[in-house]
């Protein structure tokens, strides 16, 4: 007798028939193959039938990121090659001077470079001419066409007369105004504060350049005997003197601004797409941005990019780097970065959104008082200048070296904490304390330029040994800085705390210990930067002390501290 067929043998019936049915749909077109979203570099060589792949190394400004990287993606996926190589382009997006001093350095290479502006190049060419005795490019092309501006709360603009012109000088004398905005009738707002960005950044550095001219009345042509006057050292010391923020990037300082609003910062310093793009994520809240084009002039940023000729460049290379330069300056490309805020550099496209008064921009400026970029003689000039004008800062530099700091962490901690002292100024003002169960004094309050050697010396002889006691470290060294601040009002003063784990031996409890501290609206008091440093930090405290201060917590490993301390000099 014969029995019933098994389930498997209908589960075969019904998988067979299903294959039958796909195969004859997709013969009729019914069904389309689904090819995977992304393919390894040999599917790519073998399906163009290439030889091998050619990478090209892009850094370019992190101003045009979201452009770069949506270029960058449509240009690897049309496939395009050279010397029968497929040529795929790698982005690295970063600091005009940051890149420019690890060009210096040969920590990077790259086959194409393009700083935020022409000054940068200048620089650059300028060294290698001076130390290589040779050029590091031919020539370069500007991509985009981006203005430096002022971004500020509309009705605060309005106060100053937007949409009238306002300028450079205006916004100085209410900066260096003591009553602030009590002396334009509106006291609620407190004193005027702003922010720029560091001048390791294009943008902080040209807003120097732009305080300069304004203070001169020029748009072009500044001389280094000009640099020397009084009333521009008095002017830059005026309008510097009222930044209550820097740092390496102004799309941080535009977080900070949304995040504690307009008693905080009344303006900054932008560039147009920031203020595009904020506006939009942000829908006009709690007020518009609105871009003010200062009556004295602003720079216009053109983003160029140069090919560089350094041991490294092939033939190859350059003709796969020219490829890709057309590609940006092609139409498409151009309307593409429209769409993204950033103005094409191609003549002949119309303007459209988001270039409109709802982003808080005017797409017809009066371009007719551009800023010209200084020659390299000028350029280093004012970047001296700019140290020695610029507020001065105390700094605590207040480190963990708890048991759990042994070996490899207490070793890079000491590394980025010597790399910070040596960034630091001649003016600068410096206290070392390291904490375990107890706090330690290894350097007094002294200027850089008299202890600054001591001062690696002394960190170099620390090891980590015993508990933490977090909270009397910080509260000691917080009340140090609020007596200098009372006796000498005129510094940045600042501790940066380094720690990887938790309080386990203060006297002084968590909450009286947060109760000590201020609430995060008082903003003349001295900052902490905290340093949340491998995965056992007590991430959670140290965030709620840098924000009762107004500061920043970051996160780091120790193969990450030495960059995580050069991103906090640029702070001061």
């Amino acid at each position: 007798m014969t029995g019933k067929p098994k389930p498997v043998f209908w589960l075969f019936v019904f998988l067979s028939i299903a294959g039958l049915i796909a195969y004859a749909l997709h013969r009729a077109g019914m069904i389309e193959s689904k090819s995977p979203q992304t393919s390894s570099p040999l599917a790519e060589q073998q399906a163009t039938g290439a030889e091998g792949v050619l990478e090209i190394k892009l850094y370019s400004s992190s101003a045009k990121k979201k452009w770069i990287n949506a270029m960058v993606q449509e240009f690897n996926k049309s496939r395009k090659m050279t010397a029968n190589k497929l040529i795929k382009i790698k982005a690295w997006h970063v600091t005009s001077g940051g890149s420019l001093d690890d060009l210096k350095t040969g920590k990077i290479k790259p086959d194409l470079w393009s700083p935020g502006d022409q000054s940068w190049l200048r620089l650059a060419a300028s060294h290698w001419q001076a130390v290589k005795q040779k050029a590091l490019f031919d020539d370069f092309k500007p991509l985009v066409n981006i203005p430096l501006v002022l971004a500020m709360w509309e009705p605060m603009a309005r106060v100053l007369g937007y949409p009238a012109p306002i300028g450079w000088k205006d916004i100085a004398a209410v900066a260096a105004n003591p009553q602030g905005w009590a002396s334009l009738g509106h006291p609620e707002w407190g004193r005027f504060r702003w922010g720029h960005a560091h001048p390791d950044a294009n943008s902080g550095f040209l807003t120097v350049i732009s305080e300069v001219y304004a203070a001169l009345g020029k748009t072009k042509g500044i001389t280094p005997s000009e640099l020397k006057k009084a009333e521009v050292i008095a002017f830059l010391k005026l309008f510097e003197g009222a930044v209550e923020h820097y740092g390496m990037s102004n799309s941080w300082i535009d977080k900070l601004m949304h995040i504690k609003g307009p008693s905080y910062l009344s303006a900054t310093v932008q560039y147009e797409n920031t203020i595009i793009q904020t506006n939009e994520k942000h829908n006009n809240k709690p007020f518009r941005l609105v871009a003010i084009y200062p009556k004295e002039g602003n720079f216009w940023t053109r983003h160029p990019i140069a090919i560089l000729k350094e041991e490294w460049m092939t033939a190859e290379k350059e003709e796969a780097c020219q490829k890709f330069v057309k590609f940006l300056l092609r139409s498409k490309s151009q309307e593409r970065a429209m769409q993204m805020g950033l103005r094409p550099i191609i003549e002949g496209l119309t303007m459209t959104a988001p270039f409109d008064a709802d982003h808080g921009v005017n797409p017809n400026v009066n371009t007719a008082r551009k800023f010209e970029v200084p020659e390299d003689a000028v350029l280093k000039r004012i970047r001296t200048l700019w140290e020695d004008v610029k507020i001065p800062a105390t700094v605590v530099l207040l480190l963990d070296r708890s048991g759990s700091m042994k070996g490899k962490p207490m070793e890079n901690a000491k590394i980025g904490g010597i790399e910070f002292i040596k960034n630091m100024k001649h003016r600068d003002q410096l206290i070392i304390n390291v904490f375990n169960s107890k706090v330690n004094n290894l350097i007094d309050l002294c200027l850089i330029r008299t202890c600054g050697e001591k001062a690696v010396l002394n960190l170099e002889t620390i090891f980590a040994d015993g508990g933490t006691a977090l909270h009397d470290a910080v509260l000691l060294n917080y009340r140090t800085l609020s007596a200098l601040k009372q006796k000498d009002p005129h510094r940045r003063y600042s501790i940066i705390l380094l720690s990887d784990g938790k309080d386990t031996n203060s006297k002084t409890q968590r909450q009286d210990f947060l109760d000590a501290l201020p609430h995060g609206e008082n903003f003349n008091v001295p900052k902490i930067y905290c340093i949340a440093y491998g995965s056992g930090a007590d991430n959670d405290l140290l965030a709620e002390i840098s924000n009762r201060t107004n500061a920043r917590v970051f996160s780091s490993s120790p193969e990450e501290i030495r960059k995580t301390y050069k991103e906090l000099s640029a702070n001061f």
